[in-house]
């Protein structure tokens, strides 16, 4: 027996906190107190403004990014009705073009494979029931004895497509996690640019006060001339 599509999800899930812990560490970055200390030194409330709004900007990717990337953690709820569904669109495709791979080999070819699996799944239910019925009411040895031999080879048929029905389900509710960190990490990359272009307009807008705290005041190149020292010009003598 083969792996189960469920094995894959702690793995997927596991990247998706990975991606969680490396964004909460850029918030922590952004929020240690650095940037928020180079704004007490911005030139203008212009350029304040600036980079407070870089600030913003750049949280506001963070955070988008940790809302969708802890979205692909979230419990859901996936049942084999949703195969109809855009969203199952490619598992579909791979079940019309291969019936026998993910229905049983008595799985019929052509587009409406599904809704004639649905139907005969139906009709095996139903004669389970019926022979059910049958065998509670019946009280001849010999008649019982075929009835049970029937209701036995009918929930044979009623398991054996239960099973093949959670094998589906499985692999759908895998597809819908990988759907959701695949979605989590192009959203991520979008934050981290977002993220980006804020921290550069924080960058800007507190450089040029930093520039202008660090740069020494001009020293004036003529010093004032002192009676008696070596810089002042030799005076003519009186004849």
């Amino acid at each position: 027996m083969g792996s189960s599509p469920i094995d894959s999800v702690p793995d997927m899930r596991a990247t998706a906190k990975w991606m969680l812990a490396a964004l909460s560490a850029v918030g922590a970055v952004l929020l240690a107190g650095v940037p928020l200390t180079a704004m007490r030194s911005a030139a203008s409330t212009g350029r304040l403004l600036f980079a407070v709004a870089g600030l913003a900007v750049a949280l506001a990717g963070v955070g988008w990014a940790l809302w969708v990337t802890s979205e692909a953690l979230m419990p859901r709820l996936v049942s084999y009705q949703a195969l109809s569904g855009a969203r199952f669109a490619e598992i579909r495709a791979a079940v019309q073009a291969q019936p026998e791979l993910f229905l049983g080999p008595s799985a019929r070819q052509g587009p409406s494979v599904l809704p004639d699996f649905d139907k005969d799944c139906a009709t095996r239910r139903r004669a389970l029931q019926d022979v059910t019925r049958l065998l509670a009411a019946e009280t001849d040895p010999t008649r019982r004895q075929a009835l049970a031999a029937a209701r036995r080879q009918a929930a044979s048929w009623v398991a054996e497509d239960y099973a093949r029905l959670g094998r589906l389900t499985a692999l759908m509710y895998a597809w819908d996690v990988r759907a959701g960190v695949r979605r989590a990490r192009a959203h991520t990359f979008i934050g981290c640019g977002i993220t980006l272009i804020g921290a550069l307009c924080m960058v800007l807008s507190t450089s040029e006060a930093a520039t202008t705290a660090t740069t020494p005041a001009p020293v004036s190149a003529v010093s004032p001339s002192v009676p008696g020292s070596a810089l002042d010009p030799p005076s003519a003598e009186e004849p």
